[in-house]
């Protein structure tokens, strides 16, 4: 993508055991939390890109849907950046008044709604109290929503603090160089960026440094491989349409890749993906290769089969200066951390870094980095909080409509995220914010509790809406809530989106007592 979205420092874990204190402390706290909550937030937004194009432009039609008889559109490019906005629930203590009456400021809502049939569970962020339930248990076409498992499971399976390498090998008994991708879909072209998340390794930086390790042993000519079996199998769902790869839906995943494969100009406000984007960056290598001093030969351009499963789960490649199949290793670019990885998956709802996340999941469970293992891995991985009889995942991305997730799931796994203390605590920080960020920067505007306070994922296809996260009531307590509906009437799914609206608007209003 042309814009890096987000480049936070890796957002502060949530506190859910922070000390006890009387009313009036807690509501100073509440205030004060609130206040730095907005006032950190630096925001420049041009237009943001989303799988749930639906819930940023109301006019396009469903774009995600793999049904072939919708008519789908563009993608538009992203242009936001935002620095972190943590989570409120630190403001919380289990002090906090219950809300009580949930279930009846909750069902005055759904009475007047003009679509029915949603399923939806509240908890209690701490307490884990089940506040209000609604078909909570039957699963439903998720959407973008799906990102929310795809997250957690990251989190937990790789680690908040690792990160994906992409290296370079040298096998100087037939001076062959090889690229190997190490799985980080936000590579630049250009030189790395620490301070960014795409583009925090970038490829001609680790040209220039595995060109000065060739020339320091006086070989300024190569061949040039590129490995990329880190991943097996299909790099393409049968679940998928490939016209969206020209519309910048999704692209072929491959361990290796320029900016989520986007291609074309980056000003332009609607991007393609690539058909092939390991095969671009290996060209964008072999240019900056040749810019820095060497002569470059074609290799074979296929799989190394027999490095396959080398790296595991943290990073691509050998360690620094050892052996393995593909010689030695002379130079590496390191990805953003994986919570900042999952952070832009999230506020973007991108579909690409959410698909190279579910492959990193499975090689960190010990699988195969695959399409197909992808989504079981995601599912093996949060096994001790989610009932896997009720749930059902086709991809990691949420583009199928053969995905199946009941709210009382996504809300157990939201719940753990808040009483956790390694890397899942940070979850609902890294989700879009209600008027402010991401998919959710045009909704909550108006709402003076919910804008800037409500951290929810989106979930938009033509006949699904929906949105999991967590709010801060009127009274200090954090609530996690997941609302879902499918089989909508395209024509009336803005208005259950409002429907939504109002429930989380009436949590974040709310004493409820």
């Amino acid at each position: 993508m042309n814009d890096t979205p987000d480049e936070p420092e890796v957002p502060k874990s949530t506190d859910p055991e922070s000390p006890r204190a009387d009313r009036t402390q807690r509501t100073r706290r509440r205030g004060k939390a609130a206040g730095i909550t907005a006032g950190v937030l630096v925001l420049l937004l041009g237009g943001y890109v989303a799988v749930d194009a639906y819930d940023l432009v109301p006019d396009l039609p469903g774009f995600l849907t793999t049904d072939p008889q919708i008519e789908v559109q563009t993608v538009p490019t992203p242009q936001a950046q935002a620095k972190d906005v943590p989570a409120p629930a630190s403001a919380v203590d289990d002090s906090a008044p219950v809300p009580t009456t949930v279930p009846k400021t909750v069902d005055a809502i759904l009475k007047d709604a003009k679509v029915k049939g949603f399923g939806l569970e509240v908890r209690d962020g701490l307490s884990d109290d089940v506040l209000y339930a609604k078909d909570e248990t039957t699963p439903r076409t998720p959407a973008s929503v799906t990102k929310v498992f795809t997250a957690a499971a990251a989190l937990k399976s790789i680690g908040g603090q690792n990160r994906l390498a992409t290296t370079t090998n040298f096998d100087e008994s037939t001076d062959t160089l090889t690229l190997t991708g190490g799985g980080d879909p936000l590579l630049s072209a250009g030189d790395s960026d620490p301070a960014s998340v795409n583009g925090h390794g970038g490829l001609r930086t680790l040209a220039e440094d595995t060109a000065a390790a060739l020339k320091d042993d006086d070989v300024t000519e190569v061949t040039l491989n590129l490995d990329t079996s880190r991943y097996t199998g299909e790099d393409f769902s049968s679940g998928w349409e490939r016209a969206d790869i020209a519309k910048g839906v999704i692209t072929p995943i491959q361990p290796l890749m320029i900016d989520t494969g986007y291609i074309g100009s980056k000003d332009r406000e609607w991007r393609a993906r690539s058909e092939h984007p390991a095969e671009d960056a290996r060209s964008a290598f072999a240019k900056e290769l040749k810019r820095a001093g060497i002569d470059v030969g074609e290799g074979d351009g296929g799989k190394d089969e027999d490095s396959a499963g080398e790296s595991g789960g943290d990073s691509a490649g050998s360690t620094d200066g050892t052996d393995d199949a593909n010689g030695t290793e002379l130079a590496r670019v390191e990805s953003a951390t994986i919570s900042e990885i999952v952070e832009y998956a999230l506020v973007h709802s991108d579909n690409v870094v959410a698909e190279v996340l579910g492959n990193e999941v499975a090689i960190a469970e010990g699988q195969d980095g695959s399409l197909t293992e992808g989504p079981k891995a995601v599912l093996s991985a949060l096994d001790e909080t989610v009932d896997l009889g009720r749930t059902h995942l086709v991809d990691t991305s949420g583009l199928s409509y053969d995905n199946r997730i009941a709210p009382h799931d996504l809300t157990t796994v939201l719940q753990a995220s808040v009483v956790a203390d390694d890397s899942l605590a940070g979850l609902i920080s890294y989700f879009p914010v209600g008027g402010l960020t991401g998919t959710l920067h045009d909704r909550f505007l108006d709402e003076k509790n919910a804008a800037g306070i409500v951290h929810a994922k989106t979930g938009t296809l033509s006949t699904v809406t929906s949105l999991a996260g967590g709010v801060l009531d009127a009274e200090g307590r954090y609530l996690v809530f997941s609302i879902q509906i499918d089989d909508v009437d395209k024509d009336k799914i803005l208005e259950a989106r409002k429907t939504v609206d109002d429930i989380v608007t009436s949590l974040a209003d709310c004493g409820c007592r």
